[in-house]
C-alpha cells in the first residue's frame, strides 16, 4: 500500500489510542484494575453439541451450562416452532443467526443477476431473527467469480449491501459481514478483516456492519488486538465470535492469547454479544466455564 499524507494522518491519530492499548495488555496489568465486562456470552448450537442432538434440547444443555444468550446457523430443517419453546421455557436470548443460508455461500452478490435471489434469501433471515429476537445476521457475499471481473464483482456487492442494509432497518437488525480465510475458504470474495471493513464502510449503511470471528482471523492473518481494536474504533465491529487455533475448540486450548483479548474488549467498553463459536476438548459445560472465567464474567 503507497504512504500517503491522508494514511500518514490516520496513523497518527490511531497510534495513541493502539498505544495505551498495548499497554493495558501487559501482563502485570490485573484484571481487577480494568472495568467490569459489559459484553455478554453466547454459546454457539452448532459445533460444541452431539450432530444428533435436536436443536431444541441444545437450547436445554446450553442454560443447564449456564448460559443466558445463544446463536445458531442456517435455520433450515430445525423444529424452529420447539426452539422457540425451550428458548422461551429457560428465558433464553437469541442473538445470530446466518443471514442469506441460501445464496451467500454461492452467487451471493458476485454474481451478475443474482443479486434479487440475495435478497429474498436476506429478507427470509430477517423474519426468522425477528421471531427469534436475534439482533446479528451473519451474512457471506458470494464465490469468487472466474469469469466476472474483479471491479463488477466489488461493485456489485457495495450496490446489494445497501438494499440488504435497508432491509435489515426495516427488520430492527444487522447484516453482518463474517470474513473467512484463505487457509479454509479461498473460494470466497471476503477472506480478511481489510475486506470485511472496506465493504462495510463503502455500504456507508448503519445497518451493515461486520462480524468479528477471531477464530478465523488468527486463523487467516493473526495481529488479532491491533485489528480489532481499529474496527472497534472506526465502529464497524457490532458482533464478536471466539474459538482457538488449531482445532477450534475453547479459547485456552490454542495459540490465541484471549486474556488479552478480553481485556482489551474489557478496557473499550464493548458492550456487545460474544458468541462462542466453537467446539470443546471435553464437555459442553467445560468450554462454558473456562470462557466464563476468562472472560472475567465469574
Amino acid at each position: 500500500m503507497p504512504v500517503t499524507r491522508r494514511s500518514l494522518l490516520k496513523a497518527a491519530a490511531l497510534a495513541p489510542w493502539l498505544a495505551q492499548i498495548a499497554r493495558g495488555a501487559d501482563s502485570e496489568q490485573t484484571d481487577e484494575a480494568l472495568p467490569p465486562p459489559r459484553y455478554q456470552l453466547a454459546m454457539n448450537l452448532e459445533i460444541m453439541f452431539p450432530a444428533k442432538m435436536s436443536y431444541e434440547d441444545r437450547i436445554v444443555s446450553a442454560a443447564h451450562c449456564g448460559a443466558k444468550h445463544y446463536g445458531f446457523w442456517n435455520y433450515g430443517g430445525k423444529n424452529l416452532d420447539r426452539m422457540l419453546e425451550a428458548q422461551q421455557a429457560h428465558g433464553m436470548t437469541c442473538v445470530s443467526i446466518t443471514g442469506a443460508p441460501r445464496t451467500g455461500w454461492g452467487a451471493g452478490l458476485t454474481k451478475t443477476g443474482e443479486e434479487q435471489a440475495f435478497l429474498d434469501d436476506f429478507a427470509d433471515a430477517c423474519r426468522v431473527a425477528n421471531r427469534f429476537g436475534a439482533e446479528n445476521l451473519i451474512t457471506f457475499v458470494g464465490k469468487i467469480q472466474p469469469d466476472i471481473p474483479p471491479e463488477t464483482q466489488h461493485a456489485q456487492i457495495i450496490a446489494g449491501l445497501k438494499k440488504a442494509g435497508d432491509i435489515a432497518k426495516e427488520h430492527r437488525v444487522y447484516l453482518t459481514l463474517e470474513p473467512l480465510s484463505r487457509v479454509e475458504s479461498p473460494q470466497m470474495t471476503m477472506v480478511t478483516s481489510a475486506d470485511a471493513f472496506r465493504y462495510a464502510t463503502e455500504a456507508g449503511h448503519p445497518h451493515v456492519k461486520v462480524d468479528f470471528d477471531i477464530y478465523h482471523r488468527q486463523l487467516g492473518e493473526g495481529n488479532v488486538l491491533n485489528t480489532m481494536a481499529d474496527g472497534l474504533k472506526r465502529g464497524l465491529i457490532q458482533f464478536i465470535e471466539v474459538g482457538d487455533v488449531p482445532g477450534r475448540k475453547e479459547p485456552g486450548s490454542g495459540e490465541s492469547n484471549y486474556v488479552n483479548i478480553f481485556r482489551l474488549l474489557r478496557r473499550v467498553g464493548y458492550a456487545g454479544a460474544i458468541g462462542m463459536e466453537h467446539g470443546t476438548t471435553k464437555t459442553p459445560q467445560h468450554a462454558w466455564d473456562t470462557v466464563r472465567a476468562m472472560a472475567g464474567l465469574t
